[in-house]
């Protein structure tokens, strides 16, 4: 059983190692860390509320293979036959899959070590493997992969160490830089001016975010002799280059993770115990907000337990923590309590708080957290705690039995601050050496990965084990049970102390000289099927229109009939109301355990429709007044239940029109026509003043009625046509072909007929006024 290959690399025989390994952890964790008793303080009930679900590239991993439902297992063994796989960090892709880097070593002989990368589907399938050997040109046998990001272009960063000959265990950064198919585009290597041959040195690397120029930053911990006396970040460009780099001296400074905002960059950690009090010694939990341009620090925040003589126990402790973003825009830290490791080096408490989930602002303001606690003890290095971007919370310690070969896990998340699922499962002639943080697949998936050695055959690799909230507990999927409950968490605002800023102290050393090769995983199934039965995966559609009416909702649904219905909102019911932008989900499970599931999306709120009756009106209705609304619609309803696209009236009141657009919105409009009296059928002023007043500026008749047919006729004193127009509403503006004409006399012709009347024909003269 390897806890920490460091401590193993002479000896030959696993259960020897297992035990000098798990005894030189002890040392370790003693050296760094502060112990108090471990015992219920004051508590704060606020409520974690997770944000929406992003789906990107992990929606994919809602659909099944084939229409038939035949996975019921959910446990895959990775290995090759005699070599050790191990990793401790895994990520989800854009593509829906994910990326395990660690190394691996031989069973027996020298321990030989390389960076490893594989490639899996959330099933477990190998898309592919690389290992990267030395090409010999420097002779480390210490190669380690530990973090890997995808970059915003497709390609992967891979960070680890490695081992400097003729130094007291002096590790250097190590950097790979490859394409999405695992292949080598360059590898770097650094070290510190802070180390000094043979002094030993080495850093950790537990942040890693690109800029929107390709730029890298690397955070976490540069170590003297295990113990972390720096908080380091390197800025690098995408060749590797350095471009900046700052270490901060505290007391013993751990650094969880890294957020890249717009114009800041949050470096979260811990350090002390200080005096956050005159009678109170705690942990302080950091946030030093930088400047990603330069590396300046912009400001510091920091925050301690808030449980009195109790604090520091119920501090963060530094196995497995880690930083994340949520959803709903809080920065979440999530990762295992002093408490969990005072009870495993044996300290005798009640309620052991194994774990911490804290959320924060964007500008680091404590809003709310929760412990993990239980009765029993762990055995502290596997208590890892994984908040999604979601909220979901996944959990898995291990319950310390002190059988090496025969051990127990727990697995289980956690949703709206209330264990979802817990189940345990028992490791037969098997240990795990190390565990992963989780990673999360639609609808309710969690994916980890444990790197374990089989004491029968005494061989190890890496076991994939999958956690669907849906499936029954069984040999392969453990059984339920109930022994973790939350607690609130509560915080109060730190100063944190500074001791010094050294700048740039990283260069590059030129030792990492690897190629890439081929790996030789293979897979197996972990809990392999007997005679399955053959279903089919029920098949789902929901409503694919991607736009809202305003102030309305939408009721997405599929049906009766299934055992199981889980929505993107947490929703078990077969159908949902939604009112809002975002992307929606479902996922059911019928009667055979069979998973259907199908998303959709809402991109925008549009405006329901208003506005598209003219203006109230006065008519004398001596015939019919017909009423047009603006722009056309998909349907049409008017106060008298007609769908026309217009209306006619003959009688005054208050006329609605309702009307549903090409988005299916529906919007209501009301005209209303009052009765005035009517004027003489036919009007014509005898003169015009066109000067631009506004006044009199037209000359038209005026006419009342229903007009079917209209001509309208203007001449000079030579009998020549200065004007004519069958519009109703056009008049003559006192010019012809554009150019005014003087004062005169100009005899005008007008031809019209009344709905039902005979054609009539008027003439008469009218004088132009300048």
């Amino acid at each position: 059983m390897r806890k920490d290959l460091r401590f193993v690399e002479n000896f030959t025989d696993k259960k020897k190692a297992s035990l000098v390994s798990l005894f030189g952890l002890i040392l370790l964790l003693i050296g760094v860390s502060a112990f108090a008793q471990s015992l219920p303080g004051k508590l704060n009930n606020d409520t974690l509320k997770p944000g929406l679900s992003k789906i990107e590239g992990a929606i994919s991993s809602l659909r099944t293979d084939s229409p038939f439902c035949i996975d019921n297992f959910q446990r895959q063994l990775l290995h090759e036959d005699s070599i050790i796989v191990s990793t401790k960090f895994i990520v989800k892709t854009s593509d829906g899959n994910f990326l395990v880097p660690g190394y691996y070593y031989p069973n027996g002989g020298i321990y030989y070590k390389m960076p490893y990368l594989i490639k899996c589907t959330p099933k477990g399938n190998i898309l592919w493997s690389k290992s990267y050997p030395s090409r010999g040109t420097f002779p480390s046998n210490w190669y380690t992969g530990t973090r890997i990001k995808e970059l915003h272009n497709g390609d992967l960063l891979m960070v680890g160490e490695i081992g400097i000959p003729g130094t007291d265990d002096r590790r250097d950064l190590a950097a790979w830089r490859l394409d999405k198919n695992g292949y080598l585009i360059w590898a770097q290597s650094y070290e510190s001016s802070l180390w000094t041959d043979p002094i030993t040195g080495s850093t950790e690397v537990t942040g890693m975010e690109e800029d929107l120029s390709g730029n890298i930053f690397l955070s976490g911990n540069l170590r003297f002799f295990e113990s972390s006396k720096f908080a380091f970040v390197l800025k690098i460009n995408s060749s590797g280059i350095v471009l900046w780099d700052k270490n901060y001296s505290t007391k013993d400074p751990l650094v969880f993770g890294s957020v890249l905002l717009q114009n800041k960059l949050l470096l979260i950690g811990t350090s002390g115990p200080f005096s956050v009090t005159s009678t109170l010694q705690s942990n302080l939990l950091w946030c030093i907000n930088i400047d990603p341009a330069n590396g300046d620090t912009i400001s510091t925040k920091s925050w301690y337990a808030d449980f009195d003589q109790l604090s520091s126990a119920n501090s963060f402790a530094y196995a497995n923590t880690n930083v994340t973003m949520l959803d709903n825009g809080q920065v979440s830290v999530s990762g295992t309590a002093h408490s969990d490791f005072l009870a495993f080096v044996g300290q005798v408490t009640d309620t052991i708080r194994h774990s911490i989930v804290a959320n924060f602002t964007l500008d680091f303001d404590f809003i709310t957290g929760i412990m993990l606690a239980s009765k029993h003890a762990t055995n502290y290095y596997n208590t890892v705690t994984t908040q999604h971007p979601n909220g979901r919370i996944s959990y898995t310690r291990f319950s310390e039995n002190h059988d090496l070969y025969n051990e127990e896990i727990i697995y289980g998340n956690i949703q709206n601050n209330q264990v979802k699922r817990e189940r345990i499962y028992h490791e037969k002639n098997r240990s795990s050496a190390t565990v992963s943080n989780f990673l999360f697949y639609q609808p309710a998936e969690d994916i980890v990965m444990q790197s374990y050695i089989d004491s029968t055959t005494n061989t190890g690799g890496m076991e994939m084990v999958r956690l669907d909230d849906s499936k029954i507990s069984d040999d392969c999927s453990g059984a339920d049970t109930s022994l973790t409950f939350v607690l609130p968490y509560a915080m109060q605002k730190g100063t944190l102390q500074i001791d010094s800023i050294i700048s740039a102290t990283m260069h590059i050393s030129n030792h990492n000289f690897v190629n890439q090769s081929q790996g030789n995983l293979s897979k197996e199934t972990g809990c392999p099927l007997t005679n399955p039965n053959v279903h089919y995966n029920p098949v789902i559609s929901l409503d694919k229109n991607t736009v809202i009416c305003k102030g309305t909702s939408r009721q997405l649904t599929v049906g009766p009939g299934y055992t199981q219905y889980l929505w993107s909102d947490g929703s078990d019911a077969p159908s949902i109301l939604v009112s809002d932008t975002g992307i929606y989900w479902v996922a059911v499970t019928d009667q055979n355990g069979c998973k259907g599931s199908d998303t959709t999306s809402i991109d925008s709120i549009v405006p329901l429709p208003f506005g598209f009756l003219p203006h109230d009106t006065s008519a004398c209705l001596q015939g019919n007044l017909t009423i047009v609304p603006f722009g056309s619609y998909q349907q049409y309803e008017w106060s008298d239940f007609s769908n026309g696209a217009s209306l006619t009236v003959n009688l005054p009141g208050s006329y609605w029109l309702q009307v549903t657009d090409s988005n299916n919105c529906v919007g209501k409009d009301t005209i209303l026509v009052n009765q005035i009296p009517c004027l003489k059928e036919f009007l014509v002023p005898d003169a015009f003043t066109p000067n631009g007043d506004g006044l009199n500026d037209l000359f038209k008749p005026l006419l009342s009625g229903n007009i079917t047919r209209y001509n309208f006729a203007i001449y000079n004193r030579w009998g020549e046509k200065v004007f004519e127009s069958s519009t109703l509403r056009q008049g003559w503006d006192g010019k012809f072909n554009g150019r005014r004409l003087n004062d005169g006399v100009f005899v005008w012709f007008c031809e019209y007929q009344l709905a039902g009347g005979a054609l009539k024909i008027e003439k008469g003269t009218v004088t132009l006024i300048r």
